[in-house]
């Protein structure tokens, strides 16, 4: 069974909660703005930064997260159980899907296809995504999901700044 076990403290001190299914406002579980260090075991989990799975998020895979560059940041968690086989999106150029578009299945550094630092849209057509400010998977990440039609990354204070993307890959 899939779970993360939060820890209010660095390196895995202090208070401790496993979660098994999604979080929707970590307030009510004494954790809101608390979490230090994390551990998943099973599928990837997406962090938020507000309740109900809104703002900005941080995507943790099977592993241990002794310290957080966000710590003390989220308010909700959400597991992923999406289908992760035949990942595919459509990044655009310009809002409302329109200008150039480049259609990826693999992780790719938008640096090697001219296309960084200019998505402001896309569609999710298969897998779970994301999309990461700088190349070597850094800086601020955007997830999205199957069927998900992001329109505008303006509101979402990501228009213009996709350097890398990649699928999330399916536990062998």
């Amino acid at each position: 069974m899939s779970k993360i076990i939060v820890y209010s403290e660095e390196a895995f001190e202090g208070r401790s909660a496993e979660f098994k299914y999604d979080v929707h406002n970590l307030e009510e579980k004494g954790f809101n703005n608390a979490i230090a260090s994390i551990k998943v075991i099973g599928e990837p989990w997406v962090a938020y930064y507000d309740k109900n799975f809104a703002g900005k998020q941080r995507v943790f895979e099977e592993g241990e997260y002794a310290t957080l560059e966000d710590k003390g940041q989220f308010s909700s968690l959400k597991k992923v159980t999406d289908d992760l086989t035949n990942p595919k999106i459509q990044l655009f150029e310009h809002i409302n899907y329109t200008g150039r578009s480049v259609t990826l299945r693999n992780e790719t550094n938008l640096h090697d296809i001219a296309f960084s630092n200019i998505a402001s849209s896309h569609k999710v057509i298969g897998g779970v995504w994301v999309l990461y400010e700088h190349t070597n998977r850094r800086g601020s990440q955007l997830v999205s999901f199957p069927g998900d039609q992001v329109s505008n990354y303006v509101p979402l204070s990501f228009n213009d700044v996709a350097s890398c993307v990649r699928p999330l890959l399916p536990r062998p």
